[in-house]
């Protein structure tokens, strides 16, 4: 990790991210503030917005990616920052309609689906000589850090500075990102074109893209354990603030140190990845780390029954062991990504895949609610934990089936791993 950092062009490329994804962080706090200040109706407003933000990445992601695989990275991050300056500027008027500040948010979301297919993409351009699992872990560990300090940082200037500032300076955030990006040569190099790429419709690259991710077995064992992941995710998500709020019922401080305790634990599990990549398969690790998620997720029951008698510090454990279970998961999903797919079609696989994820995350939210309706907060994490096993267990025998017939190939090896860091 220590030669990434020194490493000039990954420097400027981290400084550029880690502005424009603080710029993110920002933004979403601000607007969930308008919305529960300045709106008539704030809880459909705050829901609102949050679909708003994450929707047009989960729609759009697959459609963008036979752009990434046709247009240099530099072009559409670029672009991306400097239409995000425009449509956050011009959310500033645009506070007193409801209506067109969620238009905006809507257009800002679709910027960000540009961007982040772009950035992942060219991950590989810009760790040239260097282990891609590293880069993967401290892009991670990154923005988990960026998701605790972005609202945290929004939140004291809202305190402190008036919305309309705030927007400024979330604009500010995209300047800068866009100015580093723009001084970087290697990310003006046009992509591989694959064979008669150049001559295919957008319709056909994309259709093209689909198939040709899918025939790479890695990719399509990718593509399955995403979606039970995914689902249980979003459920997490959707119901951690409220066990921590209303189960639990930590107070705001308790409450900010049990965030910070889930961060913290995102950040351990992503570092702790690459030392575990160089040792195990990329598929080995994937199944591992659910089974370490579902079973921080079925550890809130004995949380729940200490708490009592042992207080805060079970809960903040609790919070770093489930931390760790979703950072981990992350390291192997990106590694493959980055690695098993083809270059000439490394575009339509990650606006794919990514938007995969996102979709099953976001249907996973909705059903957060509905089994916290049904079952309790608690219960509906508990159970969501425990399905994740037995899924784990088929994905492991379906794998082990795979290896014995020869017909599927696994991604990576820990020899192969350990042959690219040397590489490296």
């Amino acid at each position: 990790m220590l030669e990434l950092l020194k490493d000039r062009t990954y420097i400027r490329y981290w400084l550029a991210v880690v502005a424009s994804f603080l710029g993110d962080a920002i933004t979403k706090i601000t607007l969930i503030y308008v919305a529960a200040t300045e709106t008539s109706d704030p809880v459909l407003y705050v829901s609102l917005v949050v679909i708003a933000q994450l929707l047009p990445s989960g729609i759009l992601g697959a459609f963008v990616g036979p752009l990434a695989d046709r247009f240099p990275a530099r072009l559409l991050m670029v672009g991306s920052d400097i239409v995000r300056v425009g449509l956050v500027l011009a959310m500033i008027p645009a506070r007193d309609s409801p209506t067109l500040l969620l238009v905006l948010i809507l257009l800002t979301g679709i910027a960000k689906a540009f961007f982040e297919t772009a950035r992942i993409t060219a991950i590989p351009l810009i760790v040239r000589g260097h282990n891609i699992p590293t880069a993967v872990a401290l892009f991670q560990s990154t923005n988990h850090t960026l998701n605790l300090v972005g609202p945290a940082l929004g939140g004291l200037l809202l305190a402190f500075a008036s919305v309309s500032v705030v927007f400024v300076i979330d604009a500010v955030t995209f300047v800068i990102s866009a100015i580093l990006l723009a001084s970087m040569a290697v990310l003006r190099e046009v992509p591989v074109p694959g064979k008669d790429s150049g001559r295919e419709s957008y319709w056909k690259s994309l259709a093209t893209g689909v198939s040709g991710v899918l025939a790479v077995p890695s990719l399509r064992f990718l593509a399955v354990i995403l979606v039970p992941v995914m689902l249980v995710l979003g459920l997490f998500t959707t119901n951690l603030n409220s066990q921590l709020l209303n189960v639990f019922d930590l107070s705001a401080f308790n409450f900010g140190l049990a965030q910070a305790a889930f961060g913290a634990g995102c950040v351990i599990g992503a570092l702790t990845g690459p030392p575990l990549v160089r040792r195990y398969s990329d598929r080995g690790l994937l199944i591992g780390s659910i089974v370490l998620f579902g079973v921080s997720l079925l550890l809130l029951a004995p949380t729940g029954w200490l708490r009592d008698s042992l207080g805060l510090g079970v809960v903040l454990a609790w919070c770093v062991v489930a931390g760790i279970g979703s950072g981990l998961f992350q390291v192997p999903v990106a590694n493959t990504l980055i690695s098993d797919l083809p270059e000439e079609m490394r575009g339509r696989g990650v606006g794919l895949l990514n938007a995969l994820m996102i979709n099953f995350t976001i249907l996973g939210v909705v059903l957060g609610g509905l089994a916290a309706d049904l079952m309790g907060i608690a219960l509906s994490i508990i159970v969501a934990g425990g399905l994740l096993l037995p899924a784990a267990a088929l994905l492991a025998v379906a794998s082990a089936r795979g290896r014995r017939g020869g017909g599927d190939k696994d991604s990576r090896t820990s020899g192969d791993a350990a042959e690219t860091e040397a590489v490296s």
